[in-house]
């Protein structure tokens, strides 16, 4: 029987150890890879897992219990319909909750919030997300994800102080997870963007690990301190370089079980016009006509679609504040952009900093165009005194009591029945 230890267990294990540490999820999605336990099946068993531990040991409820209690998933603005089905099945056949209920991310934030529209940011350890959300609809031609966050700070402020005669150069984050604690701890007490702070700050921290000394030292952080967060602005300096730190919302993949989808639609619908059009063209001219009126049917509905997904510039990594302004100008109201420039709503933990809020609303003021926002931004970090980290799960348990979702939970009878195709009526979303 394998020893599994889960969360904050790894902490208590000497790093010599010959153990396996599987991330399930990794910048924003299901962490699905060519590696040891990266199959589909392998992260989605490790998922249930820790879901099942921690409902256990942290919220008291028993396996067996499951079939008593509903569950809200929240899945990401850009989600892969094949992780959604798998997830779906763990939760309702596999786990056996008695039903559950799909919403994005974003759209939750803005519940928590208590906001009917807004611009929301979502900054978390790998990745940062924006969207505009339009009474409870994510647009889908605003939404983007950048594969950097609040982890990457913490690498850049590590390597920064080594440069800056950091006493303990055997730290190493990437590869020590109590280092990994520490040097995010050091994030969260000293970087900064108040230009009002200056001056070097003295701290003295203390190195634990498993079966050695505790030892101490004592330095001092300068501007090392900002400059790790204004990597969030400047790419470059967390040492992100090419095109490939960013996703966009691209045409859903098609799924065989779903015989409704936009592919399935799509493609139906270019047989039947080349059927019509084929009894209108004389029988001589068939074979050089027919292949070239269906072709161009078909280009012309993929450019008619092609607009209403995210077109960001390439050639270099954009900053958050550039990326924020281009997914406000995909909207295409004067009105509703001068409304997402009031509500930008910041959530997670990525972004918890000192002054960040009022440095991101100054770049967002240089970028915009002012005809739009009429001079007026508002960067919303903290609604209702709510920790931003906590912002998207109150979203859910609001939306969870709420008489108007009441007809979209799925149950698990249903999802065994229905599968995916259950969605097209009970999402809360364009599926």
């Amino acid at each position: 029987m394998f020893n599994i230890l889960f969360t904050f267990q790894i902490f208590n294990i000497d790093p010599e150890l010959d153990y396996n540490v599987f991330f399930p999820v990794n910048n924003g999605e299901l962490n699905v890879n060519g590696q040891i336990g990266g199959s589909v099946t392998a992260v989605l068993a490790d998922l249930e897992a820790i879901w099942t531990h921690c409902i256990n040991k942290l919220l008291g409820i028993k396996s067996i219990e499951f079939h008593n209690y509903q569950v809200i998933l929240i899945i990401p603005d850009i989600f892969n319909k094949v992780h959604v089905r798998e997830m779906m099945s763990m939760i309702l056949l596999s786990m056996k909750f008695k039903s559950c209920l799909l919403v994005q991310d974003h759209v939750a934030a803005t519940y928590g919030a208590g906001l009917g529209c807004a611009c929301v940011v979502d900054v978390g350890h790998g990745k940062t997300s924006v969207s505009c959300v339009e009474d409870g609809i994510s647009q889908a031609n605003t939404r983007i994800r950048l594969r950097y966050g609040g982890g990457n700070i913490t690498q850049a402020f590590d390597w920064l102080l080594k440069r800056c005669s950091f006493p303990y150069q055997e730290c190493n984050p990437t590869a020590n997870y109590h280092d990994a604690l520490l040097m995010d701890n050091l994030k969260q007490q000293l970087c900064h963007l108040n230009l009002d702070k200056c001056g070097a700050v003295q701290k003295t921290v203390t190195i634990m690990r498993p079966g050695q000394k505790h030892l101490q030292y004592t330095i001092q952080v300068g501007d090392e301190a900002m400059i790790a967060v204004l990597g969030m602005f400047n790419p470059t300096l967390l040492g992100i370089t090419d095109n490939n730190h960013y996703v966009i919302q691209e045409r859903l993949k098609s799924l065989p079980e779903d015989p409704y989808d936009e592919e399935f639609l799509r493609e139906t619908s270019r047989r039947g016009n080349g059927r019509e059009m084929n009894e209108m063209i004389e029988i001589q001219t068939e074979n050089n006509t027919v292949h070239n009126a269906e072709e161009e049917i078909c280009v012309d509905q993929i450019e008619a679609t092609a607009g209403n997904y995210f077109d960001i510039e390439t050639g270099r990594p954009q900053s958050l504040d550039k990326v924020i302004v281009q997914s406000i100008e995909r909207l295409t109201s004067d009105d509703i952009k001068r409304k997402m420039y009031s509500n930008i709503l910041v959530v997670g933990g990525g972004l918890k900093f000192d002054g960040a809020c009022a440095w991101l609303k100054s770049k967002i003021s240089l970028n915009a165009q002012q005809v739009y926002y009429g001079g007026h931004i508002d960067i919303i970090n903290s609604p209702k005194d709510l920790d931003p980290q906590i912002v998207t799960w109150k979203g859910a348990a609001i939306l969870a009591g709420l008489d108007s979702v009441s007809e979209l939970w799925i149950s698990g009878k249903e999802w065994s029945s229905w599968s995916i195709r259950i969605l097209k009526e009970r999402a809360m979303f364009n599926w």
